[in-house]
């Protein structure tokens, strides 16, 4: 007798799981440690992008309908990287983890989120009650004092968060309230909320301080603290005194900094003291977007002799002067690497200035956003080659392009 007939059962899931992948991964950065010439997110996320993570999330959607073995498979991929864009995206995301997670009596589908963006949509002039906010009223618009979702519901719902985004406050009545609804109320636990937290992109302007006052800060200092193995932490602020007041770990490794250029009318804040000794002891690879202002040097001062690498970030417009040079890397002795695209920012020679620990210099070039002339690249070679680098042979041999 022949063999019963038997359906075909169809390919096992872990073959299924790899097919999946090639459709519906995202593919937004996951990097949660430094890496030399990493582009700002608005840099990369270019609309071409916008266009593939579009069709990611078509495709993630077809998938979960398909069959139950299909959702269970393509829920990963659906939520691992999550933009939230209004204040009613982010309740109906909370609610629907919550009751997964009751549900399943497990962490719901909140455990796949592994990078978590908050508010990308365009800025949209419309709803304010001033033409001229918010420079002269301190909370120009009517902003919810019930909020119904905070920073702590947000974070106990994604257990496996490694990555988290809050790019900059967009002059926008819905942004205002969609931030407002996090800030307000304290982030609070009795364990670390972001246990797997390893990467934090932070940007803040004047204008959060005008319509939230210190409350931004707050949450800024408390996410750090509930996240004991952050290691990257992306910062750009106008705040002097933003440093002094987070709870650095010693599992942080790469601080980046930038400034928003929103000036603000408020006076620098002066004698900032920045303590280290039982914070980011291991801290190594300090970024820099924009030449520090003199009350960040104090923060290097404390810092300096433990970092190994200063990379100078792509910036056509930036000038570094012999004298901001040298107060910089006065204050790494220790120094190996120096990391930045050839001509952009510009270096200046240092006079009467010699670093004897740094090994190499790593140096970029990339037509297609920059190209100096012929004039800087040769005085490029020349500030490298002099006398204020030890190891001129080693440092010039070491260019990568």
């Amino acid at each position: 007798m022949g063999c019963p007939h038997r359906p075909f059962a169809g390919p096992p899931p872990e073959l299924l799981r790899e097919i999946f992948s090639f459709a519906a991964s995202s593919s937004a950065s996951y990097a949660v440690d430094y890496e030399p010439f990493q582009q700002p997110r608005e840099l990369e996320e270019t609309s071409r992008f916008l266009e593939l993570e579009a069709l990611r999330l078509k495709t993630c959607l077809a998938l979960v309908r398909v069959c139950r073995l299909w959702r269970t498979l393509s829920e990963e991929f659906l939520y691992q990287n999550v933009r939230i864009v209004s204040s009613r995206a982010l309740e109906n995301l909370v609610r629907g983890m919550q009751r997964s997670a009751a549900e399943e009596e497990s962490e719901g589908f909140g455990r796949f989120i592994r990078r978590l963006e908050l508010q990308t949509k365009p800025t949209h002039f419309k709803n304010l009650t001033n033409a001229s906010l918010p420079f002269r009223l301190p909370c120009p618009i009517p902003i919810s004092k019930t909020p119904t979702i905070g920073f702590s519901d947000l974070l106990r719902c994604c257990p496996r968060l490694e990555i988290l985004v809050r790019p900059p406050l967009r002059f926008d009545a819905d942004d205002m309230h969609f931030w407002d609804a996090l800030v307000s109320t304290p982030i609070e636990g009795s364990r670390p909320l972001c246990p797997n937290l390893k990467r934090l992109e932070w940007s803040e302007s004047d204008l959060d301080t005008r319509f939230f006052g210190p409350t931004n800060g707050k949450r800024l200092s408390e996410l750090v603290a509930h996240s004991p193995n952050l290691r990257y932490l992306f910062l750009s602020s106008d705040r002097p005194d933003v440093l002094s007041h987070l709870p650095f770990r010693d599992s942080l490794h790469t601080l980046r900094l930038n400034r928003s250029h929103y000036h603000s009318s408020s006076r620098p804040v002066k004698g900032i003291q920045y303590r280290m000794a039982s914070g980011a002891t291991n801290l190594t690879n300090l970024v820099l977007h924009t030449m520090i202002p003199s009350t960040m040097l104090s923060f290097i001062d404390a810092v300096g002799w433990q970092l190994r690498i200063l990379e100078l970030m792509f910036a056509p417009q930036v000038t570094y002067s012999s004298n901001q040079m040298h107060r910089i890397l006065s204050r790494c002795p220790n120094l190996e690497e120096l990391v930045y695209h050839l001509g952009a920012p510009e270096i200046s020679p240092l006079e009467a200035f010699q670093h004897t620990a740094l090994k190499r210099v790593r140096l970029r070039i990339n037509p297609e956003d920059w190209f100096p002339s012929k004039h800087v690249v040769r005085s490029q070679f020349e500030i490298l080659a002099g006398p204020s680098f030890s190891q001129p042979r080693a440092n010039i041999a070491a260019r990568h392009f």
